[in-house]
C-alpha cells in the first residue's frame, strides 16, 4: 500500500511540475500606444478559445501529427500522444 502511495505522489509531482506542456514565457508589457484585445472589441462581445487537440510529442515542446513523424524528428525517441497545450487553446 506504501509503494501505491508513494507511487501516486510521485506521479502526481510530476504532472503539476510539468504543467500542460510547453515552455513558461513571462507576460510582457504592452508596447506604447498598443490596444489591448479587450478594448479592440465591441462591448459584450464573447470570445472562445477550443479544447487543444492531441498530437504526438517526445519532449512536450515541438508537437507532431503523426508518432512516425514524431519519432523521424525525435532521433527514434519513444513518443507519447497528449494534450498541444501551446497557449492558443483550453488544455483539459
Amino acid at each position: 500500500m506504501r509503494i501505491t502511495l508513494s507511487l501516486l505522489a510521485v506521479v502526481v509531482g510530476l504532472t503539476f511540475s510539468a504543467g500542460c506542456g510547453g515552455e513558461y514565457e513571462p507576460e510582457q508589457a504592452p508596447a506604447s500606444g498598443a490596444v489591448s484585445v479587450e478594448e479592440q472589441l465591441p462591448e459584450g462581445t464573447v470570445t472562445q478559445l477550443a479544447i487543444c487537440t492531441q498530437k504526438w510529442t517526445c519532449n512536450y515542446v515541438r508537437w507532431h501529427s503523426t508518432e512516425a513523424n514524431c519519432v523521424a524528428a525525435c532521433g527514434g525517441a519513444s513518443c507519447t500522444k497528449d494534450y498541444a497545450c501551446t497557449g492558443g487553446c483550453l488544455c483539459p
